[in-house]
């Protein structure tokens, strides 16, 4: 079944792909069908072929040669590895398990298409953020009241913690701090991961958003008062969030208690 849900996913992320090159510049993500962005010409089967095709072809076009991006296969192979994550997560007999495993990999892949929408554009197709939000919200309803209400108050909170920090942010640096993007990716947070998931993935983010930002200084990448795309570090605190916050928060207890 692991290698199954893997090659689901990898098929998966070659779909996240496209949405990935797609989605900020209008276009729809099913017609054309796939094909060379330089030469425009359409893409056979064999050359479809989720993370194998890329090192086949050595990375590039089989038809004018041009580079092809190695978030190709890595976005691929993030989307085998994290459908295989939600399959580990839910194990269990039944359609409920089933059910949230599937809800996890839209989750998931919600995740990875901002991640790297967010950091190749400086753009978040809220479209994708809704989707997210709907997912967490069927998530946690098929889990009973108790947690539907986290979900709501998860959405409620990400939203509006994040707002409040954006003001105090602008008011600070006397411009804006946050972009409204960042408040929806909070939101779908919250609203899969319930209030107390929310505020773990949002103090990673800062810790991860932080960490980050240091090291472009360092290398003279960024200076300071340069927007940096925070959605990434949303979607990575969410994903670490989602698989070890019960531990996480265990450990972070167990130094007082």
């Amino acid at each position: 079944m692991v290698y199954f849900w893997f090659i689901l996913g990898t098929a998966v992320g070659s779909f996240l792909n496209v949405c990935i090159s797609r989605l900020p510049k209008g276009e729809s993500i099913i017609f054309p069908s796939s094909h060379c962005p330089k030469c425009k010409h359409k893409l056979a089967w064999f050359d479809l072929i989720p993370i194998l095709s890329y090192f086949l072809l050595r990375g590039r076009c089989r038809y004018c040669q041009a580079s092809i991006s190695f978030r190709y296969p890595l976005v691929e192979f993030l989307t085998g590895v994290g459908f295989v994550g939600a399959f580990w997560l839910h194990q269990g007999p039944g359609w409920g398990s089933l059910i949230n495993q599937g809800l996890t990999m839209v989750f998931i892949s919600v995740l990875i298409i901002l991640f790297f929408v967010d950091l190749e554009h400086q753009l978040i197709p809220e479209g994708v953020c809704v989707l997210g939000m709907f997912a967490g919200l069927i998530y946690h309803y098929l889990e009973g009241r108790e947690a539907m209400l986290s979900a709501v108050w998860g959405l409620l909170l990400g939203y509006f913690l994040l707002l409040s920090i954006g003001f105090l942010g602008e008011l600070w640096f006397k411009k804006e701090a946050l972009g409204e993007g960042d408040l929806y990716v909070a939101s779908l947070l919250g609203a899969f991961l319930g209030w107390s998931g929310v505020l773990l993935s949002l103090f990673l983010a800062y810790l991860l958003a932080a960490g980050w930002v240091i090291w472009l200084l360092l290398l003279k990448k960024v200076k300071l008062g340069q927007y940096v795309p925070f959605a990434p570090a949303l979607a990575l605190g969410g994903v670490i969030t989602l698989f070890w916050g019960d531990k996480i928060v265990g450990w972070y207890l167990g130094l007082f208690f």
